[in-house]
């Protein structure tokens, strides 16, 4: 009997070690493989991204398009195209779509006084005539000198998460703040260059050079725009523009922003009552589009939305938090929304 039952308990002994119940049982902690470590990015909000936005050469105001018609309108955009590619001519119905060209270029195609004075009309030929001061090789290479000058200040100022409102101010407030008046021009007897191509390229000039480069900034943005300009009780002319946001149209004056300090909003958004008041100016004598076709008394400019910017002389956009951060000239902080 005793001969059975040793090989049994050996056989015990050995089916325990071999299933891990045993006594000889080894518990080998678990190690986990290291896991890599990821890296998320927190995305940079919209509202700090600049503006995805490419140069726009044919704007045109919708203002000259219902005042000219579509024939002006071809004839303007063959303009363009000619200017462009260094083209001596291009064809035009008229000499009066010439005269409209000429009007409308200072706010819709400033680039056009960076190397010809004036569009001439060839009746001959039915053409509009570019009679250019530079080679082609200048005329070329300053053209993207415009094109970049135009690209970095709207990228600079313009963010992806802004409104039509908030462009409109962005430009607004950086250009006001940019320009330098040239107080030398107005004296001077010689012929000095106040054009709005001057004044996009190095923010230099007088009224007659930012109101139409303001008008342009804002039609490179979809914004329809203008220049705009009338004369005071003592005679005294002045330019600004017409901007039309919402619907709704407005007077902008970059040049009196820059005059109290270039960052305020005392004259955005203004109204025709506050453009008379602010300077005198005689609503009878305002000429939209400088064409002498569309007078002030004939153009609704009365929406008062931005009425409490009349004192404002100091202010930030916080796009974050979706409203402008104002100071009055008395020292009063507010906030106005932008929504």
């Amino acid at each position: 009997m005793k001969r059975l039952i040793l090989p049994l308990l050996f056989c015990l002994v050995l089916a325990f070690s071999l299933t891990g119940c045993g006594l000889k049982a080894e518990n080998k902690p678990v190690v986990a493989e290291p896991s890599e470590a990821v890296c998320t990015e927190t995305p940079t909000p919209d509202y700090e991204q600049s503006v995805d936005y490419s140069w726009k050469p044919n704007v045109l105001s919708e203002i000259y398009a219902d005042i000219y018609g579509e024939t002006f309108v071809a004839d303007y955009g063959a303009m363009i195209d000619a200017f462009l590619s260094y083209e001596n001519s291009f064809p035009c119905a008229s000499a009066e779509n010439v005269d409209a060209i000429n009007y409308a270029a200072a706010s819709c195609f400033p680039l056009l006084n960076m190397d010809v004075v004036y569009v001439q009309y060839d009746e001959a030929q039915k053409a509009g005539v570019l009679a250019y001061t530079m080679t082609k090789e200048e005329h070329l290479a300053a053209i993207e000198t415009f094109k970049k000058a135009v690209t970095d200040f709207i990228t600079e100022s313009v963010k992806k998460s802004d409104s039509e409102l908030t462009t409109a101010l962005a430009l607004y407030m950086n250009f006001s703040a940019a320009i330098s008046y040239d107080y030398a021009a107005l004296d001077s007897e010689a012929i000095v260059d106040v054009s709005p191509y001057r004044a996009l390229l190095r923010h230099e000039g007088i009224c007659q050079s930012f109101a139409p480069a303001y008008a342009y900034l804002c039609l490179q943005m979809g914004i329809d725009a203008v220049a705009a300009g009338g004369l005071a009780t003592d005679d005294t002319a002045h330019e600004w523009t017409l901007v039309r946001l919402d619907g709704s149209n407005y007077y902008m004056d970059t040049t009196f922003e820059n005059g109290e300090g270039g960052l305020g909003l005392k004259y955005f958004g203004m109204t025709t009552a506050d453009r008379v008041a602010a300077g005198g100016y005689i609503e009878k004598t305002f000429n939209i589009g400088e064409c002498n076709e569309l007078w002030g008394t004939e153009i609704s400019v009365d929406d008062s939305r931005f009425s409490a910017f009349r004192n404002v002389t100091y202010a930030v956009l916080d796009r974050k938090n979706g409203r402008i951060d104002c100071t009055d000239s008395d020292g009063t902080e507010w906030k106005f929304p932008l929504e």
